[in-house]
């Protein structure tokens, strides 16, 4: 039994989801090499971030702090291995990319995760 309720984090990916997809379409009116660029370099955060987040907060409860020390270098393992593998697809397989546009999506998806967690732990 926990009394400490885990926190509402899992609804960080839908919040930086409901910020790229728009942002995506209305680029598409741009270019559509500009508006996937950026989808991608969005989902290149987002995808890893969700993982690791799934993985961190399964577990609840001091008695099962060896778990959740376990899971959360699994998480992060997990994060550095799918951003990389990501990328890596991206950058090979996924032609013409504005590489400018992909890495300035993925800062700006980190950014949004930032703020999304400073509101829900504020409520």
């Amino acid at each position: 039994m926990t009394t400490i309720s885990l926190p509402p984090v899992k609804r960080v990916a839908l919040y930086q989801l409901a910020c790229l997809l728009p942002a995506s379409a209305v680029l598409l009116f741009w270019s559509s090499v500009l508006a996937y660029s950026v989808l991608i370099g969005g989902l290149i955060q987002i995808c890893p971030q969700a993982w690791f987040t799934r993985q961190a907060f399964r577990y609840a409860g001091a008695r099962k702090v060896q778990t959740i020390v376990r899971a959360m270098y699994w998480g992060e393992t997990g994060k550095i291995v799918l951003t990389t593998v990501l990328f890596t697809v991206s950058f090979m397989m996924v032609k013409p990319l504005l590489i400018g546009a992909v890495f300035s999506s993925f800062v700006g998806m980190i950014l949004v995760q930032y703020l999304a967690v400073i509101i829900l732990l504020k409520h």
